[in-house]
């Protein structure tokens, strides 16, 4: 055997091996493993270095956690926050924005099996003041095209329509980072006329 046809052989030869070879995925959370954690990952809207451990204090003291709170520092300004208990990671995204030394916090809940440096983190929920809308359009169809004229519709406030009287509406929102909140809109009605509406963020 010459050493062009020696050469071939071995290039088949480690094809064969490299079809053949390979190992068998690790097992994910959920899949025979009992502990599972529920993570969330996040960055600050600054140029800023963050400070790692102040950070994880003041957040872990902000949030109260019944059952803890593990960070993990992906890169400068990307971090991974794992709770034991979902009730923890829920409230957070509930009860946003959150902000450490007056920087937005924008975060998102992954699963396992999604990397943290491929979540896209472009939008912060919020809740919307709707302010002067009339009494007779405050239905919840027309809240929620409200809504997605901010941004993109989450949720109603269950508060809306209950028996306590408030001067406006609200709706829960996910506003894009890279646009301004609108302040108004304008609401045309049937015979031609329009009134405006006006939009406060808390």
């Amino acid at each position: 055997m010459d050493v062009e046809q020696l050469q071939k052989s071995w290039a088949d030869l480690a094809l064969e091996e490299e079809e053949s070879g390979g190992l068998d995925a690790p097992v994910q959370d959920g899949e025979g493993c009992s502990a599972t954690r529920y993570e969330l990952v996040g960055r600050f809207l600054t140029t800023r270095q963050i400070k790692f451990e102040q950070m994880q204090q003041v957040m872990a003291s902000v949030w109260k956690p019944m059952m803890g709170v593990r960070v993990l520092q992906i890169n400068e300004n990307l971090f991974l926050f794992q709770f034991p208990h979902r009730k923890d990671l829920q409230r957070v995204i509930d009860d946003g924005p959150w902000s450490f030394e007056n920087n937005t916090f924008v975060c998102k809940e992954i699963t396992s099996q999604v990397r943290p440096e491929e979540a896209v983190l472009d939008t912060v929920d919020y809740w919307v003041q709707v302010h002067d809308l009339p009494g007779r359009h405050a239905t919840p169809d027309f809240l929620k095209q409200i809504a997605n004229h901010v941004g993109t519709f989450i949720a109603l406030d269950q508060n809306n329509f209950g028996g306590n009287w408030r001067s406006f509406l609200r709706v829960r929102v996910a506003i894009k980072v890279a646009e301004p909140l609108r302040r108004r809109m304008k609401v045309r009605q049937r015979d031609g006329s329009f009134t405006w509406i006006v939009f406060s963020i808390t």
